[in-house]
């Protein structure tokens, strides 16, 4: 048994260099996902190609099977399917709109994403479907991704949002960032952060790149990870 980790900038593509290095296909292989990648850290996979005789022959003698093409429509319709059985088991009466976007990836490939939007819960049961930090949001969206890709046989990128907090969280935390760069430009200190998740780090480090008067740095370990701003000598 062959195995490899790579890491990349989102799943897909990690599962690409994986199977390129390990000169295989990917119904070949044994994919695990070991982390999602978001704005801040890499993906992370692990495959693993067993190498017994038997398979080894098997693969000389018959042709290579071609992926079968990605179908967005189909696995945005498959994972709005299982977000409102979820919701119908929890007993909420939302509903979920679904949103395709395609960016540039690797080597010209189009890397897609799917956007689900739970709309038409109350107050109470967004800040429940959130979590404190937008953990319990993270993890459905995690599960989600894993379903689907077991379906489709790639990893689709699903974002899932509730009660627009991701673009609310990213307003806030641009404003955050550059209200402490100021303070950071008046006083010619350091100024640390709360401890954030990556995500939210990323945010902040994205919004400040280009000031040439300060620059941000992550310190700590596990939850305790936070964000300093510094000024620029």
């Amino acid at each position: 048994m062959r195995s490899i980790e790579i890491s990349a900038r989102t799943v897909a593509e990690a599962t690409r260099l994986a199977l390129e290095q390990l000169g295989v296909d990917e119904d070949e292989a044994m994919i695990a996902v070991l982390q999602v990648g978001d704005e801040e850290n890499e993906a992370l996979v692990r495959v693993s190609v067993d190498d017994a005789p038997v398979e080894a022959a098997t693969t000389l003698s018959e042709p290579r099977r071609a992926r079968p093409p990605f179908d967005p429509q189909a696995a945005g319709g498959y994972a709005r399917e299982l977000l409102e059985g979820i919701l119908e088991h929890m007993g909420l009466e939302g509903y979920v709109n679904v949103e395709y976007a395609i960016e540039p990836g690797p080597e010209g490939e189009d890397q897609h994403s799917i956007q689900l939007d739970v709309e038409g819960l109350d107050e109470e049961t967004v800040g429940l479907m959130i979590g404190r930090r937008g953990e319990t949001l993270r993890s459905l969206q995690f599960l989600l991704n894993t379903i689907v890709n077991r379906s489709a046989g790639r990893w689709p990128q699903i974002v899932v949002d509730v009660g627009n907090y991701r673009q609310r969280r990213r307003d806030s935390l641009e404003g955050l960032a550059r209200r402490v760069a100021e303070q950071v430009r008046t006083t010619g200190r350091a100024l640390p952060l709360e401890p954030m998740q990556s995500y939210d780090r990323r945010i902040v480090h994205m919004t400040l790149r280009d000031d040439g008067s300060v620059y941000t740095e992550s310190n700590g370990e596990g939850e305790n990870r936070r964000i300093v701003v510094h000024p620029r000598r």
